[in-house]
């Protein structure tokens, strides 16, 4: 059995522990879980049958294979660089927190150095494959339009009063500036640029939309003449990110790989 460890205890990893009750990750086994909040993580280990763990380093001390993290970029920081020196692997849904490149090319080495990897869960981005592969075949643009409701910016320092009553560009530039601009709310934008042309040069426009709910992504790219590609999602919640790590899961030990 491959050993699970989930870090960060709310909505996402839930998910991840309701398929796994239901049976859809076969092969695995939930050995620990770890949030900051201690009755968050009390919960969720006491709904597993498992003892909660009172710190990371408890956490991996039970003999993990991979950890899932669902926490923000900076959480994620936090405990990156531990995890991996422990040989351990990590499916990674704060992909914000590789959007600086010298920390991104320091956690590669390191998982090299101690073979480990670090797998990013597709969330609401659609498409890795075409990404990838057309940014082999030579990418001449890359982009992602992300709408969201201004309730979703409102503590953000994207937001503004007046976006309540009309639409409104709540911010246009490279996906790096994004997750400055927006640390938990543009991860996505961050996964279409290490898929694509990179943080400085994959750009990011986010618009803002009266009464709407959830988030639209929809990432452009194009090879010349040769790939012009469109790939739309609407996700009304967060919920495909959750569901997204149970595909990877699923896919990492499939005899047929998607």
């Amino acid at each position: 059995m491959i050993r699970l460890g989930l870090y960060g205890c709310g909505h996402l990893n839930k998910i991840v522990v309701d398929c796994y009750k239901k049976g859809l990750l076969e092969g695995y086994e939930i050995v620990g879980c770890y949030s900051r909040t201690t009755e968050s993580r009390c919960e969720m280990a006491n709904s597993l049958g498992i003892k909660p763990c009172d710190s990371y380093d408890e956490l991996l001390d039970r003999n993990i294979d991979y950890i899932v993290e669902a926490t923000n970029p900076q959480a994620s920081k936090d405990i990156l660089e531990k995890t991996i020196n422990r040989h351990v692997n990590v499916i990674l849904l704060s992909i914000g927190a590789l959007a600086d490149e010298g920390y991104y090319a320091k956690i590669k080495d390191l998982c090299v150095k101690n073979n480990a990897k670090i797998h990013l869960a597709s969330g609401a981005i659609s498409g890795f494959e075409v990404l990838r592969t057309a940014r082999i075949m030579g990418l001449t643009k890359a982009g992602l339009t992300n709408t969201k409701g201004p309730r979703a910016l409102s503590r953000s320092i994207l937001y503004k009063p007046e976006m309540n009553d009309k639409e409104a560009v709540a911010f246009s530039g490279s996906a790096y500036e994004a997750i400055q601009n927006l640390p938990t709310g543009i991860n996505v934008g961050v996964a279409t640029a290490l898929a694509t042309m990179g943080v400085f040069d994959t750009t990011i426009l986010i618009q803002s939309k009266p009464g709407f709910i959830g988030d639209s992504q929809c990432i452009d790219i194009e090879c010349g003449d040769e790939i012009k590609a469109h790939l739309d999602v609407y996700s009304r919640t967060s919920d495909i990110a959750g569901y997204s790590v149970v595909a990877l899961l699923q896919n990492l030990i499939s005899p047929i790989v998607f």
